[in-house]
């Protein structure tokens, strides 16, 4: 009952009005090479429509236009050259009858990874990989960073068929329920990902860091420690309870072998790249503001005259390859 009061005492009304005018909605990802950028309309309930094939897009290095080229429903604005740290890029987005959309951002170049490592530890029934990421450098406060891990496995099975599998994987940072007690949700923000466009909807996690996750340069966590495995995913779909002795198990679903390759991909972040995703992912699992305890969290831009985000990415690919387990 106290509960019911409290929840009750904490709402934050307000209504929802029609009309008002539609406005400009833009992803921009700036790399080293050039821009991508995804304009939308956002259409007010009940406001007018517009035509969105009418959007002009233009990209300035500096104070020089770059060249854009449409491609469906995205643009893209080439430098021609691999551009310097730090060059201001501005996006502006046109269209007639709405507000002109603008933002900047400066770019940022591929973190530069010095060495990386893993190692396989076994903590009770969990059997984990550690992995270290070192940089050239320690982070500091206002450097951001993210990662993304693919794990890619091959099983084979008792009839000796072989099939692949594809899972994107989170960092973990606790391999035991007694470390939960530590547990820090700061550490798990994640916002869907496929490259292009931040919060899809497909499951494609790319984890944001700060600072504070590494050891000096260095970056460390687990893969598999309270995740869940390709593996468990294979068995649990086994037929239960039988054992395969009588013959009640299909020898296809019983898998004997699985070769795996971990695709790393580890992204230096501008501020607006970082706090944008972030505000994302706030606005999904604000749970807090979802009961009424606090008022909602609703988005960020650095987008003027319209909403969205231009930030930018510099990224560097590595893999790890343990031996093949025995199942």
């Amino acid at each position: 009952m106290g509960l019911a009061a409290l929840l009750s005492s904490c709402e934050i009304p307000f209504d929802l009005k029609e009309g008002g005018e539609p406005k400009i909605y833009m992803q921009s990802q700036v790399g080293a090479w050039g821009v991508y950028v995804m304009p939308q309309v956002v259409q007010p309930l009940g406001g007018k429509s517009v035509d969105v094939s009418s959007l002009d897009v233009e990209v300035w290095l500096d104070d020089e236009q770059v060249p854009v080229q449409r491609y469906g429903d995205y643009y893209e604005g080439s430098y021609g050259r691999l551009c310097e740290e730090g060059r201001r890029v501005s996006v502006v987005v046109r269209g007639e009858g709405l507000e002109t959309a603008r933002g900047e951002t400066r770019v940022v170049h591929s973190p530069k990874v010095v060495d990386y490592s893993w190692t396989r530890v076994q903590v009770d029934t969990i059997r984990a990989l550690q992995v270290s990421i070192t940089l050239d450098h320690a982070p500091g406060e206002g450097e951001y960073y993210g990662i993304e891990i693919l794990e890619h496995d091959q099983v084979e099975y008792l009839d000796g068929s072989k099939r692949a599998y594809l899972t994107f994987l989170t960092p973990g940072y606790i391999l035991t329920a007694a470390e939960s007690v530590s547990l820090d949700l700061a550490d798990f923000v994640q916002v869907n990902y496929d490259g292009f466009r931040l919060g899809g909807a497909d499951y494609q996690p790319l984890t944001l860091l700060s600072d504070k996750h590494f050891d000096g340069a260095t970056y460390r966590f687990y893969l598999n420690s309270f995740d869940t495995s390709v593996l468990s995913g294979i068995r649990d779909r086994l037929p239960d309870p039988d054992t395969g002795i009588d013959g009640g198990v299909d020898p296809s679903w019983i898998p004997v072998k699985k070769e795996t390759r971990y695709d790393f991909y580890f992204h230096r972040l501008s501020p607006e790249f970082y706090f944008y995703a972030r505000a994302l992912y706030q606005s999904n699992f604000d749970f807090l503001a979802n009961m009424g305890l606090i008022p909602a969290n609703f988005t960020w831009s650095n987008v003027s005259g319209g909403m969205g985000y231009v930030g930018a990415r510099g990224s560097t690919r590595f893999e790890l390859v343990p031996e093949e387990e025995e199942l």
